[in-house]
């Protein structure tokens, strides 16, 4: 299981269609806005060739500091669980459960911007790019070479996150379609504890 690869998925953000000069700045900003956020999402994965070569559906949580649940459904269940401590990634069809500490996970992955772990002008050029077909778009490009990714293109339509287009290192390319997203609407913490099913394989990589 490529942890890495799904949890690129996991970049989401709410934010105002307006940015200034200092674009870093002004995203920075926005992300502070908000402490909760929920919705559906499609995420299609491409080649380097272009041809799609996985599309799934399913739904997303997310609470700062450092949890967020990110729950596949089509065309099969898995599971990404963290309670800010630990991280559970759950393959109902392998039954096979992961964990691991969540802090050296969130730090590996986009989802750190969005969980406020990161400095965004410490690791990314940030530059506003031209709307389209009524999206408004801000790239994120790495500074670094080691990021693992090329860049991340995020959409938002009326101020709310709405596409996202991250290309990796290999060249395959990730798009993503939120829907119905919540700003701020509450979520149970309980939502981020996940209990491990009678009969699965458990495998932990807690150790620093």
């Amino acid at each position: 299981m490529n942890f890495y690869r799904i949890s690129l998925a996991l970049l989401i953000t709410v934010c105002q269609p307006i940015f200034a000069s200092d674009d870093a700045q002004n995203l920075q900003n926005q992300l502070d806005k908000y402490t909760q956020l929920s919705g559906h999402f499609t995420q299609i994965i491409s080649n380097e060739q272009g041809s799609q070569t996985q599309s799934s559906t399913g739904e997303f949580w997310v609470k700062k500091p450092n949890q967020f649940r990110w729950n596949y459904q089509l065309p099969y269940v898995q599971k990404i669980v963290s309670n800010g401590d630990k991280l559970w990634i759950y393959d109902e069809d392998l039954e096979q459960v992961s964990i691991k500490a969540a802090s050296k996970a969130i730090d590996s992955s986009p989802l750190s911007i969005i969980l406020g772990s990161t400095n965004l002008e410490q690791l990314f050029k940030v530059t506003k790019l031209a709307d389209k077909d009524g999206i408004d778009w801000i790239k994120l490009t790495p500074i670094t070479d080691n990021s693992g990714f090329d860049y991340i293109d995020i959409g938002f339509n009326a101020g709310v996150l709405n596409r996202m287009v991250l290309r990796d290192s290999f060249g395959q390319t990730t798009r993503l379609l939120f829907t119905a997203v919540a700003v701020n609407t509450l979520i149970e913490d309980e939502l981020f504890t996940f209990v491990v099913p009678e009969g699965a394989d458990v495998f932990e990589e807690l150790a620093e």
